[in-house]
């Protein structure tokens, strides 16, 4: 694909308790790690302090992002349905499942 390191961006939709369980400093400097998560390892960390990595729901919970999905007027079986929209529900579509 030709791509440039320098020149690429990652956007991901990590959401708040995402990263209260993994512990990030982006949530907070006193948590303890629950669990890990995909969207915040080592490698994003390190992309998320040189600016690479593009969050936009990382300040919500789920149920606001419900909210936000309604207010922009997204289909409601895609808002309301479970597993919640993610990572987790694309790879299981391109899986087939």
């Amino acid at each position: 694909m030709n791509l440039k390191p320098e020149e690429v961006f990652l956007a991901q939709g990590t959401l708040r308790p995402d990263l209260i369980e993994s512990a990030s400093l982006v949530a907070s400097g006193k948590a303890e790690v629950i669990k890990t998560h995909h969207n915040d390892t080592e490698l994003i960390r390190k992309l998320r302090e040189e600016g690479k990595v593009i969050e936009p729901l990382k300040d919500f919970h789920k149920d606001e992002v419900r909210v936000l999905g309604r207010e922009l007027g997204l289909p409601e079986e895609l808002v309301s349905r479970h597993p919640f929209p993610g990572t987790a529900l694309v790879a299981r579509q391109l899986q087939g499942h």
